[in-house]
């Protein structure tokens, strides 16, 4: 597939940011490549001539389209459209060529990203002072880019930055330079390049490292003013620090992350504050597991790990304490954990520069994440109330439909290729522009996808399983076979295998070839391998191993 195996650094030594602008946007390069060493992510930075934005994202010989395992980055004033404009023109005709430069660019960029494998990084770029004071021109730009968000919001590898988005993160109070515009079409003061820079470093960022999945939430002096235990829940106060730290955390229910509590306190003053102040943004119902009780906060954090069958990297504690921060850095070192700010009222802002928090696209089993773990909880009750495990699986009622991946799968399936780790037979990382290309019929290199979607009793795990493979000589040659930890060891793995099986004997073929590339994480997978097919492996690159079963073997 066309994507990039994991390793300690998502990216190699060969991978570029290139980026084209309708501005003089080198400036841009000292903050971006900062950020870059300080995340450790080996990109070089590159740029496009100037003001060929166009060229670059149609040329199959541009820059940009020679990416391909990088990062792509469009920098877009849309003033710079009128710039050359003659100054008599009419306004309606002025407002009728932008309309057009925005439609030709939203095809421009679908183009690209059918054609590319790798993602688009839109920025939209600050007006000058004159045209954002006039109302007339600020409302049409403030149209145009409403008219590009809808219009590349399905576009899975599109990233865009609204002009609001670089003001909110980075405020510059002086960030028009007219002198070196003038000049050099060079726009912006020192300080909006290097906030603007490290904007682009967030998106890279949230592109490229493991996405953190649950936030656990200290509650005294954290979700609240005050001591429950001590004050009652009257006695306990939301002020508006915690208020904003609540909205901000029901936010990031929203687009996926689950949220749990872990507070040394006894459980019926912790739901006494809930009950009582109905008013707060965060309720119950937001909330999957907690923990509250007065053991090591370390050692809830592992129980919730374990409770969630997730790793302890997949976690932030957010605490006002430095000592219980610290005692989880300590035993817990794969948790980033937060302290708050002493001072309460820089909570708001603390939260909202912490860039693992951020989040590029939602998908709609991101929407529902909450409700599919607090299914998993129940399917574990059944679980330890069952006399066997075979008795367990019986009565889920479970329901596997294995089917060809359609585009509406194409976010969702490059999602569990960068976010599964245990039952990853390659653990190769996909962009959605990786998997969208083999939907295109004609390429020699398409792989063909089956999509896995598994149901039971308790409800609806979604889409959790992900085969690619082709035909190569005289076998069926297998790039990726992974599956969500949710649904481990129930046996969709095997119906999966099978599957292969059935293909390959449909296509006369003799074999189904697996092959494993070992990461710190993916016993799992190796563990079933070995389970099904000890005889058949191989040594195989990189101190991995092929599997090479006979097509008949997979009847079983």
């Amino acid at each position: 597939m066309a994507g990039i195996p994991s390793t300690d650094h998502p990216t190699d030594s060969t991978s570029s940011i290139c980026i084209t602008a309708t501005f003089t946007a080198e400036p841009v390069e000292d903050a971006l490549v900062y950020w870059l060493k300080e995340m450790g992510l080996p990109f070089q930075v590159r740029f496009a001539p100037y003001n060929q934005v166009f060229q670059q994202l149609l040329d199959p010989a541009s820059l940009l389209s020679q990416n391909q395992a990088g990062i792509n980055v469009v920098l877009l004033r849309l003033e710079d459209w009128q710039r050359f404009e003659k100054n008599d023109e009419a306004a309606p005709n002025l407002e009728e060529k932008l309309e057009r430069h925005v439609d030709e660019l939203v095809q421009a960029l679908h183009s690209a990203a059918e054609r590319s494998a790798a993602p688009i990084i839109v920025c939209l770029c600050l007006a000058s002072p004159s045209m954002a004071v006039d109302a007339q021109q600020a409302g049409l730009f403030a149209r145009m880019e409403a008219r590009l968000a809808a219009e590349l919001e399905p576009v899975g590898a599109v990233h865009l930055i609204l002009s609001s988005e670089v003001t909110t993160r980075y405020p510059v109070r002086e960030y028009y330079d007219a002198y070196t515009d003038r000049l050099g079409h060079i726009p912006y003061t020192t300080a909006f390049f290097t906030a603007l820079g490290t904007l682009l470093a967030r998106k890279v960022y949230a592109l490229q490292m493991p996405v953190r999945k649950v936030i656990v939430l200290d509650c005294d002096n954290t979700l609240w003013k005050g001591v429950c235990g001590e004050s009652g829940p009257a006695g306990v106060e939301i002020d508006a620090p915690r208020r904003a730290l609540q909205e901000f955390m029901v936010a990031q229910h929203a687009v996926g992350r689950l949220l749990c509590l872990c507070s040394k306190n006894s459980e019926e003053d912790v739901w006494s504050v809930f009950a009582h102040h109905t008013d707060m943004p965060l309720k119950r119902e937001h909330l999957l597991a907690w923990r509250i009780n007065w053991q090591p906060k370390s050692h809830n954090l592992a129980a919730l790990a374990e409770e969630l069958r997730l790793g302890l990297d997949s976690f932030i504690f957010v605490d006002d304490n430095p000592v219980e921060c610290a005692e989880v850095q300590a035993n817990c070192p794969g948790v980033l954990a937060l302290q708050l700010p002493e001072q309460v009222e820089r909570i708001p802002r603390f939260l909202q520069n912490v860039w693992p928090f951020d989040y590029l696209k939602v998908t709609s089993t991101d929407r529902q994440r909450t409700e599919l773990y607090r299914q998993n909880m129940e399917r574990e009750q059944a679980r330890r109330s069952a006399s066997t495990f075979e008795d367990f699986l019986a009565s889920l009622e479970l329901q596997i439909q294995i089917s060809n991946m359609t585009p509406e799968h194409v976010d969702r399936v490059a999602q569990l290729t960068q976010r599964t780790n245990q039952f990853n037979v390659t653990t190769i990382r996909c962009t959605e522009s990786d998997v969208a290309l083999h939907l295109r019929p004609g390429r020699a290199e398409n792989l063909e996808f089956l999509v896995v979607d598994v149901r039971d009793r308790f409800g609806d795990y979604g889409l959790v399983g992900v085969l690619a493979f082709k035909t190569q000589a005289d076998a069926l040659q297998v790039d990726t076979f992974l599956l969500s930890c949710r649904v481990l060891g129930r046996g969709v793995e095997d119906e999966m295998w099978k599957r292969l099986g059935v293909i390959a004997r449909e296509r006369g073929l003799a074999s189904v070839a697996i092959p494993f590339i070992p990461t710190a994480k993916n016993q799992p997978a190796l563990d079933f391998l070995n389970k099904i097919g000890l005889d058949y492996r191989q040594p195989y690159e990189q101190a991995g191993w092929l599997y090479v079963f006979p097509a008949q073997v997979t009847i079983q």
